[in-house]
């Protein structure tokens, strides 16, 4: 399979901890529009939703950050602004290494209560240098339940926490931005033989995608994000896919194939 340059990787995304791991609170706000957005660091992707059951709520935050490995010794994180007033830290985890001497980075909150609110920027801390991505001086701002933000280079992105393969079931979920002047498909393209063979699956566009009990996501929500997802049926002996995700479009084709590496899933029983 060609290896083209990705646009963005995605994650699967990794835990960082809980709210209360949350480092630097701040009494009260600083000025962080003033502040200039530097090229060593910027915002990925984020992801908001409020998963609740009828007897409890998870007001989930995920985000994935690409800095400039400037040294082994940093911290990324996200500066949040809380419903108190307050800013706080919320640290993102290293997840890989990719081209350009550039590094993803990684996290999620998961709050019992939504103390979180709009506003939030990314915070680089290297070598006594503090670097920010403040969205060109008007910081971050999303919802509690809007789905996926991808920065405005980032045509399609892999939704792992979605994308799962349980028993025979391999199930995927994919982030596209929607282009208004042209209708678009998404497609997974898969192996289970090392490449060897590879097929071919149209996910379906998802205009409510739910994400907890009477909670859903709208395609296309604020950022002109669309859900796609599809589920494909394997031989119970398989136990492990390879994949990539491509978005054409306008006679376009933008690939997902985790920086030229190519994702890979394992069977869970």
């Amino acid at each position: 399979m060609r290896k083209i340059y990705l646009v963005v990787v995605m994650l699967a995304l990794y835990s960082c901890g809980t709210d209360g791991e949350a480092l630097s609170i701040e009494n009260k706000s600083i000025e962080l529009a003033a502040k200039n957005s530097s090229e060593n660091v910027k915002l990925l992707k984020a992801w908001t939703s409020n998963s609740s059951s009828p007897v409890r709520q998870k007001y989930v935050r995920r985000f994935a950050v690409k800095v400039k490995n400037i040294a082994f010794q940093k911290e990324v994180s996200i500066h949040h602004l809380r419903y108190d007033g307050t800013w706080v830290d919320i640290p993102l985890a290293f997840q890989q290494s990719v081209d350009n001497n550039e590094e993803i980075w990684v996290g999620e909150v998961i709050p019992e209560s939504e103390i979180y609110n709009d506003e939030f920027v990314v915070k680089y801390v290297v070598n006594d240098q503090t670097y920010w991505d403040n969205n060109n001086g008007i910081n971050y701002s999303m919802l509690v339940n809007i789905g996926a933000y991808l920065a405005p280079e980032v045509i399609l992105s892999l939704d792992s926490f979605y994308t799962r393969f349980y028993r025979n079931y391999f199930n995927i979920n994919v982030d596209a931005r929607r282009n208004y002047g042209a209708p678009g498909a998404v497609e997974v393209v898969y192996t289970t033989d090392g490449w060897a063979t590879t097929t071919r699956k149209t996910l379906s566009y998802q205009r409510y995608f739910r994400v907890g009990y009477a909670h859903y996501i709208q395609s296309p929500n604020q950022f002109d994000i669309d859900k796609w997802e599809t589920s494909v049926q394997v031989d119970s002996e398989v136990n492990t896919i390879e994949y990539a995700v491509v978005y054409t479009t306008n006679g376009q084709e933008y690939w997902d194939n985790n920086y030229g590496e190519n994702y890979t899933i394992t069977k869970q029983n």
